[in-house]
Formats: C-alpha cells, sequence, structure tokens
C-alpha cells in the first residue's frame, strides 16, 4: 500500500511540474476604465460635443504582451448605446467580448456598464479598437499594441522609434 501512495505521489508531483512549466507566469492581467461620454471640443472657432474616451480623442492607447489579458470596464455616460470592438484580436473562447451591437452583445445602454475580460492569444503587432455603434465609430477608437511575450522577440530587427498613426474622421469637418 505504501508503494502505492508513493508512485501516486510521485506521478502527483510530476503532473503538477509539468503544468506550473507550461503555465506562462509572466503574463499580466491589464485593468482599465473607459468613460465613454460628450466631451467639447474646439475646432474652426465653434465648439461642439464629441464622444470620446476618457475625454480623449483618439482615445488611450493600450499596450500588452503576447498573453496578457486585458480587462476594460467601459462606463457609459454618453446619450447613445455603444459597444467597443477589439479590432483583428482573436476572441479565443470570448466571443462575447468582440462588441458588434446585436450580434455578439447587446449594446451598452446610456447609464449603462459593461466589463470587457479577454486574453490575448498568438498575436503581435499593432492593431486598434473602436466603437462598433453607429457613427460613434468616428470619434470613439485608440489603439491596441501587442508586444512579444516577455523574452521573446518580433521576428524583425526592432526598429529605433515605434509612432502608432490613426487615421479617422474629422466628425465635424465644417
Amino acid at each position: 500500500m505504501d508503494a502505492c501512495n508513493t508512485i501516486a505521489n510521485t506521478l502527483c508531483y510530476f503532473f503538477i511540474a509539468i503544468l506550473l512549466l507550461f503555465t506562462n507566469a509572466s503574463a499580466e492581467t491589464h485593468y482599465h476604465d473607459f468613460v465613454i461620454q460628450a466631451t467639447p471640443v474646439k475646432r474652426l472657432c465653434k465648439t461642439h460635443n464629441t464622444i470620446t474616451v476618457n475625454g480623449q480623442f483618439p482615445g488611450p492607447t493600450l499596450e500588452v504582451n503576447n498573453d496578457d489579458t486585458l480587462v476594460i470596464n467601459v462606463v457609459n455616460r454618453a446619450r447613445y448605446n455603444v459597444t467597443i470592438h477589439w479590432h483583428g484580436v482573436k476572441q479565443i473562447r470570448t466571443a462575447w467580448a468582440d462588441g458588434p451591437e446585436f450580434i455578439t452583445q447587446c449594446p451598452i445602454r446610456p447609464g449603462g456598464s459593461y466589463t470587457y475580460r479577454f486574453t490575448i492569444q498568438g498575436q503581435e503587432g499593432t492593431l486598434w479598437w473602436h466603437a462598433h455603434s453607429s457613427w460613434l465609430r468616428a470619434t470613439v477608437y485608440g489603439t491596441l499594441i501587442i508586444h512579444p511575450k516577455e523574452g521573446e522577440f518580433y521576428p524583425f530587427p526592432k526598429p529605433k522609434r515605434e509612432t502608432p498613426i490613426l487615421l479617422g474622421t474629422d466628425p465635424f469637418p465644417f
């Protein structure tokens, strides 16, 4: 009986060691708050209210590593329904976090909130996120930069400088 317990304990320790070996200990969870709100913006000597994220236009840049988890709490203080789409992110087992309004999720109603939680898996590069509700995609957007896992590198030489460039439309051209 003692021999069986010894073998069982040895196998148990072996499987725990294997599990720990394949678990990514360097992965982090990044928490962000997005407040969708009307913000006064002055263009061509006229002030207009524009829907922004945290009062920023464009919205905040998110930087993560491959295998990191993003947790974004979105609070909708605007008067319109809103969802956020994580453009290009592979939503593996988290399709409800993909953002298309009335397709993968119900919209976040005015005064409501929703928390997106997903893990970046097998991706590197510069992507973007944007509102996926009506015309809000013109002002509610930002950059998502995914770096390689800790200790890994891009498959090309590291550039001397990286500058994300977002092209968007001016919601008030005149």
